[in-house]
């Protein structure tokens, strides 16, 4: 049974991070970002209700092996309970800010794909996100978990083995 939660800022890696473990580990892995909104390839995405969210997250942390990402919503806070181990992504701004951008540079370019729109606004608004997790980190809604804690910055995260 391996059950792992990984939480960081926006552009911390968590979903490559998900995907890379999930392969050596042979899991599965989500990205709860999928869980909130519902794909339409016909128009924007829809945002699901809050019921319909938590009764799919709860069938996930319901199963022997999973690896969830998450920024840090409160509403998947359930999951840490859940969780064998708790991976905390925790960059400096810089080197946030700078991913972000590198992200955001790709999409435009159609390098990478991405479920938003990729405009200047939402640069603006994913630079608020780093900041606001760099002065409201979730570190501190980790504190009765520290015993299944990893906390990794981003020379650590090289070196880190999953197994």
């Amino acid at each position: 049974m391996t059950k792992i939660y990984i939480l960081g800022a926006v552009g911390s890696g968590k979903s490559t991070l998900a995907k890379k473990i999930s392969y050596e580990l042979n899991i599965p892995y989500y990205e709860l970002d999928n869980i909130i909104w519902k794909k339409n390839d016909k128009g924007p995405d829809s945002k699901r209700a809050k019921k319909e969210i938590t009764t799919i997250f709860n069938e996930i942390i319901k199963q022997e092996n999973w690896i969830i990402e998450n920024v840090g919503k409160n509403i998947f806070d359930k999951g840490l309970e859940y969780a064998d181990k708790i991976i905390y992504l925790n960059f400096k701004k810089r080197i946030l800010y700078y991913r972000v951008l590198k992200r955001w540079i790709k999409q435009n370019l159609k390098i990478e794909k991405a479920p938003y729109k990729t405009n200047l606004k939402m640069l603006i608004q994913m630079f608020k996100w780093v900041d606001k997790e760099k002065t409201n980190s979730k570190l501190s809604k980790l504190t009765k978990y520290m015993n299944k804690v990893t906390i990794l910055d981003h020379k650590s995260l090289k070196k880190y083995k999953f197994y």
